[in-house]
């Protein structure tokens, strides 16, 4: 399991089997840390300006606890490790083995028919790919609510402190 911190956007008090616990589904909303603050080369990188650029992504998780938490605390979470490097891998590796695999298709049919023109291998490689991403996408859409079922609350840390 990875562990994360999170801030508690929501609580929602649900009914449970057992009238003895009370539970809670908590939304909780995780900023994508990335370590281009601390890398020497940020003023001269491409990956840091493009995050100085654009900021820093949020990402919406869900769980069901039975502690007590307030609106607005941040929580220690752990995120499901296999789940999060299997969706990583369906988005990067997946997609470039449709590129290969349509450019090569792309290539016979291109020397058996057009004389070794590459145009159909790249249109091929380029589609072949683009088609995979949306299969990823739809795959990634229904296996959410399962790594989602897996998010794990560690310990609730409080409020944010403000700083003046």
């Amino acid at each position: 399991m990875m562990n994360a911190l999170a801030q508690v956007t929501r609580v929602t008090e649900i009914g449970s089997p057992d009238l003895d616990e009370q539970l809670f589904k908590v939304d909780l909303s995780c900023e994508q840390q990335t370590s281009c603050n601390s890398c020497a080369s940020k003023s001269s990188c491409a990956t840091g300006q493009v995050t100085k650029a654009i900021g820093n992504k949020q990402h919406a998780w869900s769980l069901t606890t039975p502690l007590k938490v307030s609106e607005g605390d941040i929580v220690e979470i752990a995120l499901p490790e296999k789940a999060l490097l299997s969706a990583a891998a369906l988005v990067y590796l997946v997609p470039l083995l449709f590129l290969f695999l349509g450019a090569v298709i792309g290539a016979e049919i291109s020397e058996a028919i057009f004389e070794g023109q590459e145009w159909l291998s790249i249109v091929l490689g380029a589609g072949f790919a683009l088609l995979s991403g949306m299969l990823v996408k739809a795959k990634l859409r229904r296996t959410k609510h399962d790594a989602e079922q897996q998010v794990t609350l560690i310990r609730t840390l409080g409020q944010q402190l403000e700083v003046k």
